[in-house]
């Protein structure tokens, strides 16, 4: 009995937006970014992809059917969850920060539905996404912010309680002392974080140290009910704010969006 004839195999690759296959560059990972450097991979490097998913040679069954040996290979682009990140921890830092300088508006609110609807989503969608691409560090840190604004939403909620149950303890006093030890506990997670920025580039520093300042003073300004410290935390959080849509912007400009380019650095 003769055999039947092997089915083709199709493989799978990164193409870029130049047009240029993964195998032609070099990768190395910042933050969940990938940034390519001049040099091909080895053997043993290109069984892995710059976005740390295999690469692998299997039969591709379409409606019940294999392709036809002629089928041109299948292309996909991969996205890069950290543009959501940061693109939602720009605009949620620069609504709360205007409202820490008190410069347009006082009440605490005004950040909840941006924080519930675009500051803990995104994170928490970037923060999977860059799981499943193997980035532990980029993955935690969205993570964790996102339960910050999610947790904050939840809290300047008057549904959540909280101001109500922080005004009949102490007053004014007791509510600046609860926010301060909540903001206390992101200070020290964000250092930690900055610590881990040490061999990334210049922007993920600028961020992450900018977000350690923003919850220091924040926390700082709570515990002594100093309005001083609270703005400068709020000022921190506007230029934090600018940096982060600094690095949304370089990350998703390219070839296939606009002719304008920014340096990631």
């Amino acid at each position: 009995m003769s055999s039947s004839p092997q089915k083709p195999e199709i493989q799978h690759r990164e193409l870029y937006s130049d047009g240029t296959s993964q195998s032609s560059f070099r990768h190395r990972e910042v933050f969940g970014i990938n940034i390519p450097t001049e040099g091909g991979y080895s053997s043993e490097e290109s069984k892995e992809s710059a976005y740390g998913h295999p690469q692998h040679k299997h039969h591709s069954p379409v409606l019940g059917h294999d392709l036809d040996p002629a089928a041109v290979q299948a292309i996909r682009k991969a996205a890069n969850p950290a543009a959501i990140g940061f693109g939602a921890f720009a605009l949620c830092a620069f609504v709360l920060g205007l409202y820490n300088t008190g410069l347009i508006t006082g009440l605490p609110q005004v950040a909840v539905g941006v924080a519930l609807g675009y500051g803990a989503v995104g994170q928490f969608i970037s923060g999977v996404g860059e799981l499943y691409l193997g980035n532990t560090f980029a993955g935690t840190a969205m993570l964790t912010y996102s339960g910050f604004f999610l947790s904050y939403g939840v809290m300047f909620t008057p549904a959540g309680g909280f101001l109500e149950a922080a005004m009949e303890a102490g007053g004014l006093e007791e509510l600046n002392r609860c926010v301060g030890l909540y903001m206390t506990g992101y200070t020290i997670v964000s250092f930690l974080f900055f610590l881990g920025t040490f061999r990334q580039p210049i922007l993920i520093r600028l961020v992450l140290g900018q977000v350690f300042l923003t919850f220091l003073f924040a926390a700082l300004g709570g515990y002594t009910g100093n309005i001083v410290l609270t703005k400068i935390g709020g000022w921190f959080s506007f230029t934090l704010a600018l940096t982060a849509w600094y690095v949304m912007c370089a990350i998703i400009y390219d070839d296939t969006t606009t002719f304008i380019r920014l340096p990631f650095f």
